[in-house]
């Protein structure tokens, strides 16, 4: 019988993109990884850490969750979200921003909210709890724009609309910085993830009220098709995905039944033929993780 490590390889072996995988159960210990301190390009997975920094920043007083912002015609983004198609002019909360940009990968939630909170900070915040390959340099508007082959740029409905055309005609520009290991981009590892994760996921991170809110909102995450397609239909998944052309990533935390605990687990990959051979794959890590966990762990 196969151990855990050797049947997360031959998963991988499948795949035609190249994976970076961390899987570990918390209770135990136990571990596996793949390319786990290789840079990836983070895609909406990044918005984990704008999560954290968000509540660490509720907990100093700097930034108060019911507090009402107006979506201008400026804040429009590109991509995934609903906000672009109710704006200009509606007000939500924080909490709002925050919950959308997790659970539908809100766009315009997630800019929004990094232009309360700042990069730096969020860089800065990410360093301090050791998270030391993780870099945000890049919105989702800047992304992409450098996506499609243009300049990072100041908002304007030409240039939405260009980046929208681009998308639908497929000019991605693969030689741009959003597909390069870089520092000057927004990557990350598996095991910095993971790590950010397990902190979660131990109410280590902020104050046990932070943890169990942001678990609780990574937990209604709409975009079921990678960690959680393969496991039983009840499984409480706290995840966010994240997809740019051939990235294709997710990470989260998995409750297991019968109190058998609960594993991490943080998948990020480039270079998929589609989307959902990228998913397929990361589908299927998980569930041999599942099974692992399940059938051998005793807590």
């Amino acid at each position: 019988m196969m151990g855990l490590q050797e049947s997360l390889e031959k998963i991988i072996q499948e795949a035609t993109g190249t994976f970076g995988v961390y899987v570990k159960h918390l209770e135990s210990g136990e571990t596996a990884a793949i390319n786990e301190n290789r840079l990836f390009q983070a895609a909406s997975v990044f918005k984990i850490p704008i999560l954290a920094t968000l509540y660490r920043d509720v907990q100093m007083g700097k930034v108060e969750l019911k507090e009402h912002i107006r979506l201008e015609e400026e804040d429009l983004v590109n991509g995934s979200g609903i906000f672009k198609e109710l704006i200009p002019g509606i007000d939500v909360t924080i909490k709002n921003l925050a919950t959308m940009m997790i659970i539908v990968s809100d766009n315009v939630g997630t800019d929004k909210l990094l232009s309360i909170l700042g990069k730096e900070n969020v860089n800065q915040y990410m360093k301090e709890i050791g998270l030391s390959n993780t870099y945000i340099r890049l919105s989702c508007w800047e992304l992409l724009c450098s996506c499609v082959g243009l300049p990072p740029q100041k908002f304007s409905m030409d240039t939405y609309n260009d980046i929208n055309r681009r998308f639908k005609n497929g000019e991605i520009d693969h030689h741009s910085i959003v597909f390069k290991e870089s520092h000057a981009n927004n990557v990350t590892t598996a095991a910095d993830m993971a790590l950010l994760l397990e902190k979660m996921a131990n109410k280590q991170l902020i104050s046990e009220k932070a943890c169990h809110d942001m678990f609780e909102i990574l937990a209604k995450q709409q975009f079921r098709s990678r960690i959680p397609y393969l496991l039983p239909q009840n499984t409480v998944v706290a995840h966010k995905t994240g997809t740019i052309a051939s990235v294709v990533n997710d990470s989260g935390i998995v409750q297991l039944p019968g109190n058998k605990g609960n594993f991490i687990i943080s998948v990020f990959s480039i270079g998929n033929n589609t989307e959902a051979e990228g998913a397929s794959i990361i589908s299927k890590l998980s569930r041999v993780a599942y099974n692992h966990f399940l059938n051998k762990v005793t807590v």
